[in-house]
């Protein structure tokens, strides 16, 4: 009698790799949904032969061992849910310096690496020429001063005419302008600090031309940093701000932050929005980083949470878990269809199809069908435990 059961089940598994696994691929749409709506029909055959077979086996064979299976017990915990996206860390004090006129670099007053403060000199250009063409105006200038200053007393004492007194006026104004211009270029001559920070680098040597053209060195603050990402836009209304996010250096730290500031325009080439962060300087930052912010769109304090792990699907697509339903010593496998929700490090939210102590199995769900018997080889656990 045995070996006639099992003998069916044989006939009935080659009958159906020879009618259907043989076959070549066939493109054609319909005839490929009914060969799949086949297959469907002789494997739901043969799961029901299977478990009478079992259920024959386990009448007829006091020896015979059912498959064991572990499972744990459907308990509410918390669960949260988080998106990554890319970053990219960045200071507004991140500044090339350019010098504001044309000369030879004739000295270099600072090192790269250097902590400047604001209005700190950098560098100086040759300035030769143009203190002597200041040399050279003062001396007009007071030669000019003197003769103006006689020109106003005999013009206060009627002497003279009044042309004589507004060319010596004249002629001092038009020196005091060029000293002051003369003076502002001597000060270009400097190239000073934009701000406080690091001198990160410097670019000329002593001896080579600087003109306003090309920078000549780069001056860095850390002091105020900050992180900037695009959000996709399927996240409008779950970020805001103040909303504490991680920012992860990879292979170097995970800094704690919240959001700042969160766009108000979508970018319509990708569909995002800006989101920004303010950092504390660590000693790891630096302008243009690429980093990672991990943003918490979702907490829940109960929830049904499985690992992912046990969720299946069948061939339609439809979720499902096994849970057990015991009878006596004995369990039975039922397949509950569940709608799954959001997903994160190997967790699952169930959002319908679990209620709480359902025994859903763990180890052997890959091995079980809809209504089998099986023995539970260890003692529950909850999924909040797992």
């Amino acid at each position: 009698m045995k070996q006639s059961i099992i003998l069916l089940g044989t006939v009935a598994f080659i009958a159906i790799l020879t009618g259907c696994g043989g076959e070549a691929v066939n493109t054609d749409v319909a005839t490929l949904q009914t060969q799949k709506d086949s297959l469907k029909t002789a494997i739901d055959e043969l799961t029901t032969e299977l478990l009478e077979i079992e259920k024959q086996l386990a009448e007829m064979d006091e020896d015979f061992s059912r498959l064991q299976v572990t499972a744990v017990e459907a308990k509410p915990s918390s669960f949260n849910h988080y998106f990554t996206v890319q970053g990219n860390i960045e200071t507004d004090r991140n500044a090339q310096v350019f010098p504001e006129s044309q000369g030879v670099v004739k000295s270099i007053r600072v090192s790269e690496g250097q902590k400047v403060a604001k209005g700190a000199t950098l560098m100086t250009l040759d300035t030769e020429l143009i203190r002597k063409n200041i040399a050279e105006v003062e001396t007009q200038y007071d030669l000019a001063k003197d003769i103006y200053e006689r020109q106003e007393r005999l013009w206060e004492q009627n002497i003279g005419s009044e042309v004589q007194y507004l060319e010596a006026k004249t002629n001092k104004e038009r020196l005091e302008n060029t000293l002051a211009t003369l003076n502002k270029q001597l000060s270009m001559g400097s190239v000073k600090a934009p701000f406080a920070g690091v001198v990160d680098q410097l670019i000329p040597k002593i001896g080579e031309m600087a003109s306003p053209a090309m920078p000549v060195a780069r001056v860095v603050s850390l002091d105020q940093m900050y992180v900037t990402s695009d959000v996709s836009e399927y996240y409008i209304g779950k970020v805001n701000e103040g909303m504490e996010i991680d920012v992860i250096l990879p292979g170097i730290d995970t800094l704690e932050a919240a959001i700042s500031r969160v766009g108000k325009y979508i970018k319509p080439e990708n569909r995002t929005f800006e989101v920004a962060a303010d950092l504390e300087d660590n000693g790891n930052l630096r302008p243009n980083m690429f980093c990672a912010l991990r943003i918490n769109d979702a907490h829940y304090d109960s929830a049904m949470v499985v690992p992912s792990s046990m969720v299946q699907q069948d061939v339609e697509g439809k979720e499902f878990l096994y849970v057990l339903k015991q009878k006596g010593d004995r369990y039975t496998v039922n397949k509950k269809f569940i709608e799954s929700a959001e997903s994160y490090e190997g967790q699952t939210r169930i959002a319908s199809g679990i209620e709480m102590g359902d025994l859903i199995v763990d180890k052997g769900a890959r091995r079980v069908i809809d209504g089998q018997e099986v023995d539970l080889f260890e003692e529950k656990k909850s999924v909040a435990q797992k």
